[in-house]
């Protein structure tokens, strides 16, 4: 097995985010094609494999495991979630697709690039036809380094318009501002679900105005586990030092008291002592069942309250000295959508109510 040194891989792509060079040439159309595709999985099986052929010019670009039989093998999926994962997340968001573990899909458990893969017909198999005929032609890490420029232009047009797509529009009118104002938004926004993601983006944006800067406040992807081993609830909050000090857990949907005991073992392994179990507005639970099992962790130190969304927010938001104006709200909302790689309808929902309250 070949190896890439991840310290050089990371160090090649930060030298060419500054000026990265578009090739038009077949090669570079090609590659441009599969970026702005939609097969998530191949976009990242593309951009590894130029990293690993430009930093180690002896690896197969065509290899996805170290257990593939060809003389230049290499680890795809390390260097993946190692290098280009955490470099798309902090230069391109959401360029490739925002995911945290690209290789755990199907399509890069194979243990090399085959038109033998199975895949869907169709556009899947134009795609990876695509992908095998630009990774073939990489014969050199300076042919790679070059395709290598052109993906990484691609990506950040493409990261410029994902950016775009998380920003209000001019509503050209006078902001407003008040907590009546930013509950009365809570109480429109938290109408829709939109697959659990809304009152997440809520709860997040509240503890941030809460906190004033003072704590570093992460939601994390609804429904996705992530690879962290610090994350513990739906959302977390950190100090400036990065040591977690707070979870917290949301449900909009309905849960029953064997949800609520999941997250306080959670919480309690992560000798988390208060915590909070926040649910929608239109969730069924059973009160008294669910009052029981967290007065039996609370009685043993890890108290975890257990409020519904709307009760929280105007308990924070009588806490909260400063005056927020619903502008600063929704974009903080969006920002944080961004983050967790949010559904297109749910940004498009949290603009939408956001230019109502100006109508």
């Amino acid at each position: 097995m070949k190896k890439v040194s991840e310290e050089s891989a990371k160090a090649l792509l930060e030298s060419l985010l500054d000026n990265p060079k578009y090739l038009c040439d077949p090669i570079g159309q090609e590659i441009k094609s599969v970026l702005e595709g939609s097969h998530k999985t191949y976009k990242y099986v593309l951009v590894t494999a130029l990293l690993a052929k430009a930093t180690n010019g002896d690896i197969d670009p065509l290899s996805l495991q170290a257990k593939d039989e060809s003389e230049g093998a290499f680890d795809a999926r390390s260097l993946c979630h190692h290098v280009v994962v955490p470099f798309e997340r902090d230069f391109l968001p959401n360029s490739l697709g925002g995911s945290n573990e690209p290789f755990l899909n199907k399509p890069a458990r194979y243990p090399r690039l085959t038109t033998e893969n199975a895949v869907r017909k169709g556009h899947d198999m134009e795609t990876l036809k695509s992908l095998i005929s630009i990774l073939s032609k990489m014969r050199s890490s300076l042919i790679a380094r070059k395709y290598l420029s052109s993906a990484i232009y691609n990506m950040k047009s493409i990261a410029a318009s994902v950016a775009e797509k998380y920003e209000l529009p001019d509503i050209g009118m006078d902001d407003i501002s008040g907590p009546q104002i930013i509950l009365d938004f809570v109480y429109q926004v938290t109408e829709s679900r939109f697959e659990g993601e809304i009152c997440p983006l809520v709860v997040a944006t509240i503890e941030h105005f809460y906190y004033g800067g003072s704590r570093i406040v992460v939601p994390h992807k609804v429904n996705e586990s992530g690879s962290s081993s610090k994350e513990v609830g739906d959302i977390d909050i950190f100090d400036d030092k990065g040591k977690i000090v707070s979870s917290i857990e949301v449900k909009d949907k309905d849960f029953a008291k064997i949800d609520v005991e999941h997250a306080i073992k959670k919480f309690a392994h992560a000798r988390l002592t208060k915590t909070l179990f926040i649910f929608g507005r239109a969730v069924m639970y059973d009160a008294e069942e669910v009052h029981e099992i967290a007065s039996e962790y609370g009685r043993n130190g890890y108290f975890c309250s257990v409020v519904s969304v709307l009760d929280f927010v105007k308990i924070r938001l009588s806490s909260i000295q400063q005056s927020i104006s619903l502008q600063d709200f929704s974009s903080t909302m969006l920002s944080y959508a961004k983050k967790i790689n949010a559904k297109d309808d749910t940004i498009d929902w949290i603009k939408n109510c956001t230019i109502e309250f100006y109508l």
